[in-house]
Parts: C-alpha cells; sequence; structure tokens
C-alpha cells in the first residue's frame, strides 16, 4: 500500500486512477480546484484536496506526506496555456522539498515525433500547438527534475473497458502507427499502465507512448 496524490483527478484518465488505486489498497489524496466534481463515490481511503496546480504553495501542501505523485493533468481548450509546465514545475519543487521519489505523468503521443503520418502534421498538430508545445515544456522540466520520473505519452483516449493489454514504445509508437484515426487507448488501461509503474523501475527516467 502506498499513499498517492493524484492530480487531474476530475478527469477521466484521472478518475479511472483514482478508482483502480483504491481497489488495489493505496491510500488515495484526490487534487482538485473542486472536490465535488471527482467522479469517485466516497470511500474511507480517498481524501479529496480542494488546490489549484497553477499555487505552488496549495501544491506543496498537497504533495506533503505521500510516497507517489501521478498526474494526469489536461488543460481545457485549445488556446494557450501554462499549466502543463507550470504546473510540473510546482509539483517538482514539493516533491524535492517533501522528499517524495516517485512520479508518473501524462502528456501526448506524437508531439515530437518525426515518424507521424502526414495527415496528423497537417491536421492535428496545428489544432492542438498550444498544448502540445506546453507538454514539451513540461517533458522538459520533469526531465531535469531530482525524482525518479516517468513520462507517459498517451494517444487518443476513450471509454472503453480495461483489457490490461497494451504496447509500450520508447518514445514514439512504432512506425505505421498514425493509420487515419489514430491510435487508441482507454482511459482504464492509461490507469492501469501509470498505477503498474509504482513498483517497476524498468522506465525511470524514460517516456514512454502507450497504445494498443
Amino acid at each position: 500500500m502506498s499513499r498517492l496524490l493524484i492530480l487531474g483527478s476530475t478527469g477521466g484518465t484521472g478518475a479511472a486512477l483514482v478508482r483502480q488505486a483504491l481497489e488495489a489498497g493505496h491510500e488515495v489524496s484526490a487534487f482538485a480546484r473542486n472536490p465535488a466534481t471527482i467522479p469517485v463515490p466516497h470511500h474511507e481511503r480517498l481524501r479529496a484536496l480542494r488546490g489549484d496546480i497553477m499555487d505552488a504553495e496549495q501544491v506543496s501542501r498537497a504533495v506533503a506526506g505521500h510516497d507517489a505523485v501521478l498526474s494526469a493533468l489536461g488543460s481545457r481548450g485549445l488556446g494557450p496555456t501554462r499549466v502543463y509546465s507550470e504546473g510540473a514545475a510546482n509539483i517538482l519543487r514539493a516533491m524535492k522539498e517533501h522528499h517524495v521519489r516517485r512520479l508518473i505523468a501524462v502528456t501526448a503521443v506524437g508531439i515530437d515525433d518525426p515518424g507521424s503520418a502526414l495527415w496528423f502534421r497537417l491536421l492535428v498538430k496545428p489544432l492542438r500547438r498550444n498544448p502540445y508545445s506546453d507538454m514539451l515544456r513540461m517533458e522538459e522540466i520533469v526531465r531535469q527534475g531530482v525524482v525518479a520520473w516517468t513520462i507517459v505519452r498517451l494517444p487518443k483516449l476513450t471509454d472503453g473497458r480495461l483489457l490490461g493489454d497494451y504496447r509500450v514504445g520508447l518514445e514514439h509508437l512504432p512506425q505505421g502507427n498514425y493509420f487515419f484515426g489514430g491510435p487508441t487507448l482507454s482511459r482504464e488501461d492509461a490507469a492501469h499502465f501509470m498505477l503498474s509503474q509504482l513498483d517497476r523501475d524498468e522506465y525511470v527516467h524514460k517516456t514512454v507512448a502507450v497504445t494498443y
């Protein structure tokens, strides 16, 4: 059993992380601006923390006393954002302050993949240039952190069921995986992979892409 802080807990992947972590017996703190919107029923091992990822002091208080931080942060809309990069800076500062070792954080596949398909480069990347740019800044900040980090790049996420069967590639998806419509992964399997890394060192200090 670990004491886990889950960021982005009001989103689909974050909610899956909370549910699966509780089912695995962990103690979970779910950090959100409005804890009432966390879509997980009350549980004796679940603690809801109110806070803003952009507020360094609130993040510091949230990180204290935990064994690991799992970040499923996401921005709303496609406009300019600093939620990924500034959020990561606040998380890493707090982890250093409170001696928390393990960080598992999500970004997106294709944000700097030279092998991505032409349709992806022409249609998707221009549309998502603002969040993708901040995700790249976030990744650079995380890589410079003095913690045991793993960056998990996720493809298009679905509401499919938990399969526990997916492929993991270092840095990028294998060639040919940017078929039209794109690679996919259920939010349940994204959460499953992230939680599976809590007691493994295989992908520490590595960036991975996960897909079916």
